[in-house]
This record gives C-alpha cells, structure tokens and sequence, in this order.
C-alpha cells in the first residue's frame, strides 16, 4: 500500500518536475547563444584605427534602430574626438589587468524587466590631455541578439565632450 502511494505521488510529481526542468534549460539556452564575446583588444584596434565599419556592426542593432544612427554618424564622431596614441601599442587598452589605461567592469542589470549582461569598458589616456573614452553596451541577452552590441560611446578630455548612441541599461 505505501509502494503505491509513493508510485502514485511520483508519477504526479514527476512530470511538473520535467516541465521545469526544461524551462530552466530553455533559459540558460537562450542566454547562451544570444552572447557575445567582448574582445577587447578588437575593440580598441576599431576604436584607435578609426574602422567605422567594424565599429558601426559592434553596434547593438536595436539602438541602430532607436537612435537612428548611421555610420556617417559614428565616422564623424570618431573624427570629432582626440585620439592621438601609437597604434603599436593596443595591447594597453585591451589588457583588463592594465588599469592605468583600460578598465572593463561587467554587470547584470534588470533595468527594462529583464536580465541583461552589461559592460562598461574605458579607455584612458587616447592623448596629451588625458583623454578618455567610455563604451557601454550588452554582451548577454536571453531575448534576442538584436539587444546584444555597444549601446553608447563617449569621449572626454580636458576641453571638450562627445557622445553617441543610448546609455546601456543601468546596474541595480
């Protein structure tokens, strides 16, 4: 009787618990490949060689669509900031261990209602007068790679700001 009983509770149990355990997989499946993989030594060689087109498809193709930007846009944005550095020496910005130069922070935020893997990664001392540039985006969106790219891009320096795109989703 007790063999039963426990079939019985098992056999109810079992299925709720299959069901579960396949949305839970559908989750971290989506989250796995909609990704992607910062690399930001790629980054900095768009971003110092002034590659609009390798920059410009980085770009999340969501923002691309709100914002309205096109590359012409980003080509005179880039033309517009002091980026004076010897190219030889990317390896600088790309080393996350090198923070007198680069710093990548990821983060997890749930600003729109849902889990967004997030990056800000800046870029320190582009020229004489200290300049610095910030780029923050979503490397990690379970709904859709349309949401995964840069989001915005700023540079400062002594006399001058720029910015271009929409600020990423904030850390809560």
């Amino acid at each position: 009787m007790r063999v039963g009983l426990w079939i019985g509770i098992v056999m109810l149990v079992l299925p709720w618990i299959c069901v579960a355990g396949f949305y839970i997989i559908s989750l971290i499946y989506d989250s796995n490949m909609n990704r992607w993989d910062v690399d930001r030594d790629i980054l900095a060689e768009a971003v110092l060689d002034d590659s609009t087109d390798e920059l410009y498809d980085m770009f999340a193709d969501d923002v691309i669509d709100r914002t309205g930007i096109t590359q012409e846009d980003l080509e005179d944005f880039l033309d517009q900031c002091n980026i004076d550095f010897d190219k030889s020496d990317v390896e600088l910005f790309g080393d996350m261990g090198n923070t007198d130069y680069s710093h990548y922070r990821p983060y997890t935020s749930h600003a729109n209602g849902r889990n967004q893997l997030c990056f800000q990664y800046s870029m320190f001392q582009l020229n004489s007068d200290d300049g610095k540039l910030f780029i923050a985006g979503v490397d990690g969106d379970s709904k859709g790679e349309e949401y995964i790219g840069i989001y915005y891009i700023s540079y400062q320096d002594d006399n001058t700001s720029f910015e271009i795109g929409e600020k990423a989703p904030r850390e809560h």
